[in-house]
């Protein structure tokens, strides 16, 4: 692949870059295939149906953040695919996105004071493609994450595009139409899916046929986008609201002992029955922000538990 465009993206401060695209969780970008060393992250992105290469760097402290973006193509992509690229970056890195009303509220608030310093400039998820976000719920229901985890790391070795630029390798999801065109059997017995094969295959096809795009249901309101996800075969409220990122608090079992311990101080003793007054309470606590809260709390579990005298990475 060659370099085809390059441009510059300033961030509303504070913004890091480094916790933006290597949360502390562990979680990727883009792709677990990507690669990240030094405030440089090799990784990739399809619009539409092209794939393309990606070089993302920071260029600023983080209260003068600018990120340096390098695409690369096998080919000259067309000037609306750069622009949409652009948008998608920008979305996916929220460098437009001021977090400083978050923080005002999150120092009056006993859970997040501590919590928003440690993690101080850190963006939440902006998914840069819709099925690589449906891919990670599929597989996530369900099932323990070392299953899930196997079930994608499958799904990227036996299905995914291989992309090479900079000397690097990046191994990017599938593409719709790519698992339109497999055979269910083969997403149940290579993918080890099981009965997620159907459910997966119906999302592709739906996606082919012209589903909104991940930026169009960004410009959605909340509930119209979460909606329209809703429609599509296996996606209910947990997984829509983890593909849209915004206002929904997305609790499950393993999380819902994580949030009782610090609301209530002790562990459910039925975590799944405990969810709608887990979300009450969230919602009351932090309004707008809940989601925010949530993102920032899974990523600092380990100081939060040395001050809270609680291991809560144990659950």
């Amino acid at each position: 692949m060659k370099k085809v465009h390059s441009f510059e993206l300033n961030a509303v401060p504070p913004y890091s870059f480094d916790l933006t695209v290597h949360k502390p969780a562990g979680w990727w970008w883009a792709t677990p295939y990507e690669i990240y060393e030094a405030d440089v992250l090799w990784t990739a992105m399809r619009i539409r149906e092209n794939l393309i290469g990606l070089k993302l760097e920071s260029l600023g402290a983080p209260m003068k953040p600018r990120i340096g973006c390098h695409v690369y193509s096998e080919s000259e992509p067309r000037e609306e695919l750069k622009g949409e690229a652009q948008r998608s970056i920008r979305r996916a890195l929220r460098t437009d996105e001021d977090l400083n009303p978050f923080y005002e509220m999150a120092l009056k608030d006993d859970i997040l004071r501590d919590v928003v310093q440690d993690l101080r400039g850190m963006r939440t998820q902006g998914w840069q493609d819709l099925f690589p976000a449906l891919i990670l719920v599929v597989t996530l229901q369900m099932a323990p994450m070392r299953r899930s985890s196997h079930m994608m790391d499958l799904l990227l070795r036996s299905f995914g595009d291989r992309i090479s630029f900079e000397g690097r390798e990046v191994t990017y999801w599938p593409s719709p139409s790519k698992i339109a065109r497999t055979d269910e059997k083969d997403l149940w017995n290579v993918a080890k899916l099981g009965y997620r094969a159907r459910n997966l295959k119906s999302i592709a096809d739906e996606l082919v046929g012209g589903f909104p795009t991940m930026e169009e249901l960004s410009e959605m309101p909340y509930e119209e986008a979460k909606g329209r996800l809703m429609t599509l075969r296996g996606i209910g409220d947990y997984s829509a609201d983890l593909v849209i990122g915004r206002m929904g608090i997305p609790l499950d079992v393993w999380s819902a002992k994580i949030f009782h311990v610090l609301f209530f101080s002790k562990v459910p003793e039925s975590p799944r029955e405990s969810i709608p007054e887990l979300r009450r309470v969230a919602t009351q606590r932090w309004g707008e922000w809940a989601s925010h809260a949530f993102v920032y709390i899974l990523n600092d579990l380990p100081r939060i538990s040395q001050r809270i005298g609680f291991d809560l990475t144990k659950f």
